[in-house]
């Protein structure tokens, strides 16, 4: 009854926004300065992108290219505009759709190029899809807000502020190929009175560069490196862009708006309803005879009767595939002593319980003397320094095989998920594999083979998401999230649970991402479930377990009931550091429902019980009511109050979840 009343209660919560702007909201100033950067930099031809051809700069030659322009109504809240602009001389066709969003401040737009002529096009360099001058006073201040990448520590996803004055220069860029490794592709831009948020959709080698000058800010977006013909026919695109615009003088306004227009038009849906990290549960035993099979269809009812919402199938332990992990990484099909009937029973088993299935795979990394390198070495791009080899997704052929065979283990297991993990660093394989005048080809052929082949597989299986893996949390970016979710965002987590890392992890992520996950090595209301709750986890527990089922079944109530208030605004409490001396925590609120949680947490070298914080989106004319999960009473508090809330945790470590709701 708890659990249903739990579901039921989140149910309602999650038809209130199914539609609808569910925490900061877009200002009429934001709507005019968005509409203004549209007209000023697209409708009246004077693109927000750059590139070199034939060793010329586009801005002097584009606007004598031909241009047309198309536009059309996609739904009542985007509109798309199309500009084509085509050089007479050599044919090379540039296209740049752009999205007018018209519920958000925002804009966003991919640029292609298209070789439309009978012979290879002449060089084409230095790509910037984003090419942005910012007028700006020598006195005026600028600060330039951005994250960490996943590093596999408390640093991972760690926020930085970076003052950018008169002739400073920053550059940023991940590490090794993969879209957040070391670096976030998300950027806040702030000025006095309000700023830009800047999303890159890049899963390779992006860099991002701010450099300041006495009267403008330039900001350049692109490739790392490109220096490419294009033969006849042949077409590339670059990365997408995506632009926010905010007004105020606190910045995490610009990521509540990003936050709210990822859930809106960019994460991905089933069924039209918005995908949320799922409560996952898995199991690690072994039948004698060294079968999987009948402990994955054994659990299946168990776990769906505790509220376990998929079964989670990883590299470890389970290991589907020969060999196991790492060396039978390509030969993607099933062990026949771990699964004698192949991975159909274990879908079965899963839906016929409710649960959905996650299985893990590692399609673009190819191992030596696995299926692929002995059949297909031609696929198979060799290692130089790298510890393994990687796959040739950037041959349309290759690919095509490679989706295929991918594609008969999830339709035989009846997947909802693909766990698509990258644990290799691409960068000196593309670098490699590119001729003197094709640098970044092979990149660009890679990342567009592995979103055609996400989209294939996707709509062969419609419901089907990716779980976003390389390594743990390093190939988040705008396009991976068009896609999938990344529900374990760091390998950190592979070593056991290191709280005070989760706690930061968390608070980091959620300043851009407001769906994500982790592993939870306990149960609500612990210190260790907390620090790492998100919207859903996976439980690396013994979900199963006779003596666990009231604590599953309490944690997924709890779940049920946070949910809802994670997909609002997010502010945090505290400064962002990892001392144990100290409080943390964070807040979401949701401005619609007057309602939101506080996940707070006295850790342990923390010598005062007793803190005060300040809610954020308070009224305080009103009354509040306030809960408190692990105190059970309610009570009622004067708003004012809320701006510097009392709150005690008698233990160290310790937290609280503290629920508000303001009284009508």
């Amino acid at each position: 009854m708890m659990r249903t009343m739990a579901v039921v209660a989140e149910a309602l919560l999650l038809m209130t926004m199914a539609h609808a702007v569910h925490a900061v909201s877009a200002a009429p100033d934001e709507m005019a300065e968005a509409r203004r950067f549209v007209t000023a930099g697209f409708a009246a031809a004077q693109p927000r992108f750059s590139f070199i051809y034939d060793g010329r700069p586009s801005a002097e030659f584009l606007n004598s290219w031909q241009l047309k322009r198309a536009a059309k109504t996609l739904d009542r809240e985007r509109i798309e505009h199309e500009l084509t602009y085509t050089d007479p001389g050599s044919g090379l066709v540039v296209r740049c759709d752009v999205i007018e969003y018209r519920d958000f401040p925002a804009v966003e737009w991919l640029l292609q190029f298209r070789n439309a002529g009978s012979h290879r096009a002449p060089i084409i360099e230095h790509i910037e899809p984003l090419d942005l001058e910012i007028a700006a006073s020598n006195q005026e201040r600028f600060t330039l807000h951005h994250s960490l990448g996943d590093s596999n520590s408390a640093d991972s996803f760690a926020p930085v502020d970076e003052p950018l004055a008169p002739g400073g220069r920053v550059t940023l860029a991940p590490t090794g190929g993969r879209s957040s490794d070391g670096c976030l592709p998300f950027f806040n831009l702030q000025r006095r009175g309000g700023g830009v948020v800047i999303a890159i959709g890049w899963s390779g080698q992006w860099q991002a560069d701010f450099r300041r000058g006495d009267r403008a800010v330039q900001v350049e977006c692109g490739m790392q490196a490109t220096h490419l013909r294009l033969d006849p026919g042949e077409t590339i695109r670059t990365p997408r862009i995506l632009l926010l615009f905010w007004q105020g003088g606190d910045s995490l306004r610009g990521n509540n708006l990003l936050r709210q227009v990822l859930l809106a038009h960019y994460l991905p849906r089933r069924n039209g309803q918005l995908v949320l990290p799922p409560i996952c549960g898995s199991v690690a035993e072994v039948d004698p005879d060294g079968s999987y099979e009948g402990p994955h269809m054994r659990v299946m009812p168990i776990l769906g009767a505790r509220g376990i919402e998929v079964f989670w199938s990883d590299m470890d332990p389970q290991q589907w595939y020969p060999k196991g992990f790492p060396e039978g990484t390509g030969t993607w099909e099933p062990d026949p002593v771990k699964y004698p009937r192949g991975l159909k029973p274990i879908g079965d088993a899963a839906h016929a319980a409710g649960l959905g299935y996650l299985l893990w795979f590692e399609p673009e990394r190819v191992h030596f003397g696995t299926r692929i390198d002995r059949e297909h070495p031609q696929w198979v791009m060799k290692r130089d320094q790298e510890w393994s080899q990687l796959f040739r997704l950037h041959d349309p052929e290759a690919r095509k095989w490679l989706t295929d065979y991918i594609d008969a283990q999830v339709t035989a297991a009846q997947l909802d998920w693909v766990r698509w993990d990258f644990n290799l660093e691409p960068l000196g394989f593309w670098r490699r594999n590119d001729a003197p005048d094709r640098e970044g080809m092979t990149e660009i052929q890679h990342i567009e083979g592995l979103y055609a082949m996400w989209d294939e597989l996707r709509a062969r299986h419609p419901g089907l998401v990716v779980d976003i893996c390389a390594s743990g949390g390093r190939r988040i970016d705008l396009e991976t999230l068009m896609r999938g979710l990344p529900l374990w965002h760091s390998d950190l987590q592979c070593s056991g649970p290191h709280p005070v890392a989760d706690q930061l992890q968390n608070g980091g992520l959620n300043r851009w991402l407001p769906l994500h996950g982790c592993g939870a090595f306990d149960y609500e209301p612990s210190y260790l479930f907390r620090s790492a709750m998100t919207a859903g986890n996976i439980l690396a527990t013994n979900t199963s377990a006779p003596d666990t089922a009231e604590a599953v079944k309490r944690t997924v109530a709890a779940y049920h009931k946070a949910r809802p208030y994670m997909l609002g605004d997010f502010y945090p409490l505290f400064a962002h550091q990892a001392s144990e001396q100290a409080w943390y925590g964070y807040q979401f609120h949701r401005p619609d429902l007057d309602a939101g949680i506080a996940l707070l947490f006295r850790r342990e070298k923390c010598p005062e019980p007793v803190t005060r914080i300040r809610l954020k989106g308070i009224d305080p004319q009103a009354d509040y009511e306030i809960t408190c999960e692990d105190q059970g009473a309610k009570r009622i508090e004067p708003g004012r109050s809320l701006e510097a809330l009392r709150v005690e945790v008698p233990s160290a470590p310790g937290s609280l979840l503290l629920y508000y709701q303001k009284v009508k």
